[in-house]
């Protein structure tokens, strides 16, 4: 019998597959990661049990005189073995908040108040599971903790932040230097998140009330910039009264915008 598969039976089999993808990070993700958390959990708290008891046990042996040097070199690597594998627990942990992290942030729709510098400094950690991002980009962030917060849903700004992460992030891909730097600021009315990187320029240099919907554009922002993920994120913002800038520099293109608090 052949392996190759008709037109149909692609078509099937792809409609399958976008079914089971529709699926998959809001029924599948979370039940992975539960079934990951009790594990977790369970090594981290046992290999801190290990650590105490391994220090109790080697406190006597300190106190005891002509103490092979054999016995206190496989002390030390005892110790430091334990001490590793607390620090792997731990980073495994981060990473997996990380993770639930986003998948929380996606869910939460209520409004309330929100430090922009606190989200973009979560959002960043969780971008570090895309490789080229965590390995070929040189990131710096200058963020401000003390800014005011602003009104909205995480799960609008956590989007719309991931949107101009990864636009900033995609227009480097053929350039030789890829550097990204996010700042926040305010003034006296805004707050201002401004993502700079070292890739293709924006062409276009204006601020400006976002559009009520595409059409409005009328082929201006939406005719120099085809990426509609961009276009969706300042889309969303638009409901917080954002503004929005798109600078070209000579080193650095940047993406500003401006949300009243």
């Amino acid at each position: 019998m052949s392996g190759d598969m008709s037109i149909g039976e692609k078509e099937i089999f792809q409609e399958m597959i976008n079914e089971f993808e529709a699926t998959f990070v809001q029924e599948l993700v979370p039940g992975i990661l539960h079934n990951f958390a009790n594990p977790l959990n369970g090594i981290m708290g046992r290999s801190r049990l290990l650590q105490r008891k391994v220090d109790k046990s080697f406190e006597n042996i300190n106190y005891e005189k002509n103490i092979d040097d054999e016995i206190l070199e496989e002390r030390k690597k005892i110790v430091h073995d334990i001490d590793l594998i607390i620090n792997e627990s731990d980073s495994l942990f981060n990473l997996f908040n990380d993770v639930t992290g986003k998948l929380q942030r996606l869910r939460d729709t209520a409004v309330r108040k929100i430090n922009l510098s606190e989200l973009i400094e979560t959002e960043m950690a969780f971008f570090n599971f895309y490789l080229d991002f965590k390995h070929n980009i040189h990131k710096e962030l200058k963020l401000d903790r003390q800014i005011p917060e602003v009104t909205g849903s995480t799960a609008d700004y956590s989007v719309a932040l991931s949107a101009l992460i990864r636009h900033a992030a995609n227009s480097m891909k053929d350039s030789q230097l890829k550097k990204l730097i996010i700042s926040t600021y305010c003034d006296a009315t805004h707050v201002c998140v401004k993502i700079e990187n070292t890739g293709m320029n924006a062409d276009v240099d204006q601020e400006k009330e976002l559009p009520e919907n595409r059409d409005a554009v009328n082929g201006s922002f939406w005719e120099r910039n085809e990426n509609k993920e961009l276009f969706n994120a300042f889309s969303l913002l638009k409901k917080y009264d954002a503004l929005f800038q798109l600078e070209d520099g000579v080193e650095f293109n940047a993406i500003s915008v401006r949300i009243p608090y």
